[in-house]
């Protein structure tokens, strides 16, 4: 059963009518309550006050807190046994979640309640209240980035009374308010100029001076021990009591910390509504430690998984978002410049190079040398490593990987002497692009005859590196060679996504085969950053290679942009701007695309 009055003393009226001044009493199962006041009058203690009554006359299971903090005074209280959300405005992701919370729990609540009010349910189940505090709502009103809110707000201000959630705003002016004031029974106004007065009330008061907490208020309580009659409902003089003030030495306190059972070890309560946590900045290695949660079936699930990479946290549960490698065999990396599309590269070969130290690492980098680092670092660590750099510098293929191959490396550019028995030898000059062919098909599949060709022809490698009259003089593949040795591609160069014939080959041919036989062989890809393919079937042959995706950019505009040429672009995007707010620094999406499960994250921060 739940309660029938949910009642809170906040002060005191003046009613000069009937010569008493009686408690001033708020049922908040019965009103929302509208705050007004001017700066100094009052509004922050009077918030302050009704969350430390709250926490007196509620037990967890009962009440829950939500706060939407704009003034930023109300930051202590988030810690409180009753206080389960508490977001302020830095970033619009808190807001878009507080009321796809709220609206989630008027949807439940609805298919308990049956039709019947919260306060008059007499169900089995046991609802609990929600009390929704939106401090400063002039400043909600008036940010261009909330716009989208303001209806789903007036909607809870309607019917989220009689669904179990009662609204607390304050404000400081009423300008921009009007429509919602009617879904506020109870109305406050503190220090105020006369004419706001009568917008809040429909009635004239008389002016008051600046005295904090002195102000007025329609009474919506009958007060006991009254003789005589009086208007109900029509405003009167009030003083708000002062809140508690919070050293941890005051008697509140201490009766706060005997009642929610309060652990001096860990610095927090032990009976405590459910929390709903938030980013406090960047997402540093010791606060990933601390404010991760772990799922239920995160142990059965993590024996499962020999490389698991842990690259974030998703911003609703806080549970770890998790890269498998030994299923996810094609990451791709999508985004903007400054994003953070290094840092992840970071996080992610960072594990790789200790727990795949075994395996070989291929950078694929371009002129920016963005890898560099990264294969640096490979180096060092004395790793199997091999490197094509687009570059007139450092365009170095491996002596063990010419085979029959001599190198001249005159002009900055390297040039490989091919012999042939049919035809004599040749004189060309590769690009690394075309090295990485070479190495290619040493190592992993055939890529001279029949490899990429049904018919007895040179393939179209062979033919881009040396052209249709010399072709053949591309080293033949040795079916005897050793077994393909675990190797981790890091691909950077933007010649990746060239429609150029022999550029797509890559992608149209090698990568979906190679993709094939990864798990097998345990073969590793990883996009880095990857561009648009203009060519329609490229983009599909690639599209379909990816198995998850990372993306550092707003995904509805992402995906408006790019349309059908990523694996976004199916997405409604419409759907996509009311279920996610703009990106903040260090956040993006984890996109399993065989799972096709979409998570908003917040990556790890690491250090450069």
């Amino acid at each position: 059963m739940n309660r029938k009055t949910m009642i809170c003393t906040l002060g005191q009226y003046d009613i000069p009518i009937v010569q008493k001044q009686p408690l001033f009493q708020v049922d908040l199962l019965d009103k929302n309550i509208a705050l007004f006041g001017a700066s100094m009058s009052g509004k922050t203690n009077f918030l302050k006050l009704l969350i430390q009554s709250l926490h007196m006359i509620s037990y967890v299971g009962d009440e829950q807190i939500f706060i939407l903090d704009f003034g930023g005074a109300l930051a202590f209280y988030k810690d409180f046994p009753l206080v389960s959300a508490y977001f302020d405005n830095s970033n619009e992701e808190y807001v878009k979640r507080a009321f796809k919370i709220l609206e989630e729990i008027i949807k439940n609540n609805t298919k308990y309640l049956g039709g019947a009010g919260f306060s008059s349910y007499d169900g089995v189940k046991k609802l609990i209240h929600t009390t929704f505090i939106i401090d400063n709502l002039n400043a909600f009103q008036d940010e261009p980035r909330y716009a989208a809110y303001q209806e789903k707000f007036a909607k809870i201000c309607r019917d989220g009374l009689s669904k179990g959630i009662t609204v607390v705003v304050t404000a400081s002016d009423t300008k921009g308010l009007s429509s919602y004031l009617n879904s506020f029974g109870q109305k406050i106004a503190l220090e105020m100029p006369s004419d706001k007065y009568t917008d809040i009330f429909n009635a004239k008061v008389t002016e008051i001076g600046a005295i904090a907490g002195r102000g007025f208020a329609n009474v919506t309580i009958k007060p006991g021990n009254i003789e005589g009659t009086f208007r109900m409902n029509a405003p009167y003089e009030l003083q708000c009591y002062i809140a508690d003030k919070l050293d941890g030495t005051t008697k509140y306190m201490q009766t706060l910390k005997d009642k929610f059972k309060y652990d001096e070890i860990s610095n927090t309560y032990i009976k405590s509504a459910k929390k709903y946590l938030t980013f406090s900045g960047d997402l540093t290695f010791s606060e990933y430690n601390r404010l991760r949660q772990t799922p239920n079936n995160y142990e059965k699930k993590s024996e499962g998984i020999p490389c698991p990479i842990s690259v974030g946290l998703d911003y609703i549960d806080f549970f770890p978002v998790i890269v498998d490698c030994s299923e996810t065999r094609v990451i791709g990396i999508y985004g903007k410049k400054e994003y953070g599309k290094t840092n992840l590269l970071r996080l992610i070969l960072d594990e790789l190079f200790k727990k795949k130290s075994y395996a070989r690492f291929v950078f694929f980098d371009d002129g920016r040398k963005q890898l560099k680092e990264f294969y640096e670092k490979c180096e060092s660590l004395g790793l199997d490593i091999r490197k094509f750099v687009e570059s007139k510098k450092n365009m170095i293929l491996p002596p063990q990987e010419t085979k029959d191959m001599s190198l001249d490396m005159s002009n900055g550019f390297m040039n490989v002497i091919g012999q042939s028995k049919q035809t004599g030898s040749i004189r060309k000059t590769l690009s690394p692009f075309q090295q990485f062919y070479h190495f290619i098909n040493d190592n992993y599949m055939n890529l001279t005859w029949n490899g990429l060709s049904n018919h007895h022809l040179p393939s179209p490698i062979a033919t881009y590196i040396y052209g249709e009259a010399n072709a053949g003089m591309m080293p033949s593949y040795d079916e005897d060679r050793k077994p393909i040795k675990p190797t981790v591609f890091i691909l950077q160069s933007k010649m990746l996504y060239l429609s150029a014939n022999g550029e797509k080959q890559f992608i149209n041919n090698i990568l979906p085969k190679l993709a094939a036989i990864a798990e097998e062989q345990d073969l590793i890809f990883i996009f880095t950053d990857i561009q648009k393919i203009t060519d329609q079937e490229t983009n599909n042959f690639f599209n379909n290679t990816l198995s998850s995706v990372f993306l550092l950019d707003n995904i509805a505009e992402f995906a408006a942009e790019r349309g059908q040429k990523s694996v976004f672009g199916s997405m409604d995007i419409k759907s996509l701007k009311e279920e996610y707010a703009r990106c903040e620094k260090g956040d993006g999406y984890y996109y399993d695309i065989e799972a096709d499960k979409l998570v908003k994250m917040k990556f790890i921060k690491t250090e450069e």
